[in-house]
């Protein structure tokens, strides 16, 4: 049986914002949760879309498809629609490069630690 290796948190107390917070693995198992609490939370309608990939352990192409979703479907809605994803870990922020949505969406890495 598969044990939840994704933990998502939502944070929805600014107006328009919407902060999720994913820790652990976001993969083909996983992603159906996240799609059904982003659904739950209607961040189709959210003015800001924040990912915080901050303890993100392993991102699948999967997960990639979400934030391409979501971006697509805010340019074509047309609306004044904003999604960032921040916090990448050098590893995950890699994969961002690599198929190149760090071109298309708002990918930040972390900030180094001293």
């Amino acid at each position: 049986m598969h044990k939840n290796l994704l933990e998502i948190i939502v944070s929805d107390e600014r107006p328009g914002e919407i902060i999720v917070k994913l820790k652990g693995e976001v993969d083909q198992l996983t992603v159906k949760n996240l799609k059904k609490i982003l659904e739950e939370h209607k961040a189709e309608d959210a003015c800001e879309l924040i990912f915080d990939l901050d303890e993100v352990e392993f991102m699948a192409s999967a997960g990639l498809a979400i934030f391409a979703y979501y971006k697509e479907l805010f340019n074509k809605k047309k609306a004044d629609q904003r999604l960032r994803v921040i916090n990448c870990s050098p590893g995950v922020y890699r994969i961002f490069h690599l198929t190149m949505l760090d071109e298309m969406l708002e990918v930040q890495q972390k900030p180094e630690e001293f």
